[in-house]
């Protein structure tokens, strides 16, 4: 009897178990389903910021974009920071046209940016959006990585976006170099001149000498 018994619990424990991996696999489908429009959103923009190349103490203008927004953009808070603050200052920021609300808080290496748009001027499906342009001086030789974190940002129907990052470069190259090479070319140029002129004057006072003899 006891091997019966059992068997009988072993048949009942697989066959149970069968029937939830048959549910399971039943219901997979339709939780994907449900799923898969969040999934297909989470990501689909991104924001890029812009990679510049500028001489020793030039200031840069960095736009930072978003790629899209399928449905609009309500507003936003970002921080954009510089990787490596010994390479630029950030000045000042700079806010598109569609921010009729905005602000902005500079500390150190990094700026907080906030904008809103009250007159729903990004509509659904917008692309390449002006998000703000943080202006960089004080610009040293050498290179650094500009980057932004997304605090908070919301579509028109009040749901969060969560773009993507694509950071941007700055790269600040020496000095002009001075004027001084310049001025030697010149130098010489002018010798030549004169040069020449003194060449040509000698020649024809020798030939008025000659005829005059």
């Amino acid at each position: 009897m006891d091997i019966e018994a059992s068997e009988h619990f072993k048949r009942t424990f697989q066959e149970g178990l069968r029937m939830k991996l048959k549910a399971i696999i039943t219901i997979l489908p339709l939780i994907c389903l449900i799923l898969a429009p969040a999934i297909l959103a989470a990501n689909l923009e991104k924001i890029t910021i812009e990679s510049l190349t500028i001489r020793q103490g030039e200031e840069a203008r960095v736009s930072v974009r978003l790629d899209s927004a399928p449905n609009g953009l309500a507003g936003y808070e970002i921080v954009v920071f510089i990787e490596d603050g010994e390479v630029a200052d950030i000045l000042r920021a700079e806010f598109p046209e569609w921010a009729s609300l905005s602000d902005s808080f500079i500390e150190g290496d990094l700026v907080t940016l906030k904008a809103v748009d009250l007159e729903d001027k990004i509509k659904p499906g917008a692309t390449n959006i002006n998000i703000a342009t943080v202006v960089l001086g004080n610009t040293r030789q050498g290179e650094s990585l500009i980057r932004v974190n997304v605090s908070k940002m919301d579509d028109d129907n009040g749901n969060p976006i969560n773009p993507s990052i694509e950071p941007g470069k700055l790269v600040v190259k020496g000095a002009t170099p001075s004027g001084i090479p310049l001025v030697i070319p010149l130098a010489v140029l002018v010798v030549i001149a004169a040069t020449g002129i003194a060449i040509y004057l000698r020649r024809a006072w020798k030939l008025r000498s000659r005829e005059e003899k």
